[in-house]
């Protein structure tokens, strides 16, 4: 009879194994995309951040007051959270102007393209 007991105790424990578990743990992609990034330097050549990071997830141009920009955008976390340099869900920018790094990361990015780093936080919504 004891025996019964344990089968049917192993059993109930093992139908629980085979369920997806879901975290906040990066993809791997996305570790090593963050990981790469910690190479990349203000003033590299656009070559040489490609040679590092591979082809970036997204890919703009545009004229702001400031100049003509480029910018990449790699995928390095799962969300934007607050002291992260992430934009649009996890990215993170990096400004390119003559195909030279010149900025890296929210705060450079939102300074680019004209909006004040201040102007996020006169969007949240808890407020």
């Amino acid at each position: 009879m004891a025996w019964c007991r344990l089968v049917l105790l192993l059993g109930l424990l093992m139908s629980g194994c085979g369920e997806t578990i879901l975290t906040q743990w990066p993809k791997e992609a996305i570790f090593n995309q963050y990981f790469r990034l910690q190479d990349v330097k203000l003033g590299m050549s656009r070559q040489e951040v490609d040679s590092i990071m591979g082809p970036p997830s997204i890919r703009e141009e545009g004229d702001f007051s400031r100049g003509r920009f480029t910018f990449y955008f790699y995928r390095t976390h799962n969300m934007d959270y607050d002291g992260s340099e992430t934009v649009r869900g996890g990215y993170t920018p990096l400004v390119f102007q003559k195909d030279v790094l010149v900025g890296l990361g929210r705060r450079d990015y939102r300074r680019t393209v004209d909006r004040p780093y201040s102007a996020d936080l006169e969007n949240v919504p808890w407020k």
